[in-house]
């Protein structure tokens, strides 16, 4: 008599704790859903924005515009210029998918990344090849300040999904 009593009692203190617990597991349930999404996110914006940087690089050390000038396939610069711009519309919708998941210090570090980008994409296609300076000093603190705010996002990215 005792034994179905004792059972009834476990049973109902199992399915009052379940109740109690669900919203908790729910809760957890979502924040590694969001993690995960932001880690995604993250991780597209690194490849989109890499991907863009070294198209740019290229076009900079191969075609030179400082003595001597090295002669380039126009095939090739017009293959690194179009990887550019499809790389420059994944790092705009990587960044525009981050301000949906993304706390604003996420937010912040990706927009520096892509204001980095911004910077580098005037050195060559606002100007004209003869304007076009790949060893100038500018080149090199627009290239440095790029290097900077990537480190910064993929530190901050690298805090912001990293599980619990």
């Amino acid at each position: 008599m005792m034994t179905p009593l004792v059972a009834g009692l476990f049973a109902l203190a199992g399915v009052t704790l379940g109740v109690f617990l669900e919203p908790v597991k729910a809760r957890v349930a979502a924040r590694a859903r969001l993690r995960e999404e932001r880690a995604v996110r993250c991780a597209e914006l690194v490849e989109a924005a890499t991907t863009a940087r070294d198209a740019i690089l290229w076009l900079f050390r191969t075609v030179r515009t400082v003595a001597p000038p090295v002669a380039a396939d126009p095939a090739l610069v017009v293959e690194a210029e179009q990887r550019y711009w499809s790389a420059r519309s994944d790092v705009k919708k990587a960044l525009l998918l981050l301000r949906l998941v993304g706390p604003e210090q996420l937010i912040t570090a990706a927009e520096a990344v892509a204001e980095a980008d911004r910077a580098l994409r005037t050195l060559w296609f606002d100007r004209e090849p003869a304007a076009r300076r790949p060893n100038s000093a500018e080149m090199l603190e627009v290239v440095e300040s790029g290097r900077r705010a990537f480190d910064e996002f993929t530190d901050v990215a690298r805090r912001l999904t990293a599980p619990v």
